[in-house]
């Protein structure tokens, strides 16, 4: 199996030097105090959502299929 490359054009070798920064400064904002905050925040935002779309199916499901409509 032929291991993929990706074309960087004319960027240069000192676009592997950013993106790795850029990734290596990602990774020290994510286990420091604030990448925790930022994780935790991400989470409840999902859960707050999953908790919103149960509810509206529970809602729908219950109101039934609408009559004389397609949609």
């Amino acid at each position: 199996m032929r291991p993929v490359q990706f074309r960087m054009g004319s960027a240069g070798p000192g676009a592997g030097i950013g993106c790795g920064g850029i990734v290596a400064v990602s990774g020290l904002i994510l286990i420091s105090p604030v990448g925790a905050a930022l994780v935790k925040g991400i989470g409840w935002i999902f859960i707050l959502f999953g908790v919103f779309l149960v509810i509206t199916g529970i809602y729908y499901w219950l109101k039934g299929p609408s009559k004389g409509r397609y949609l």
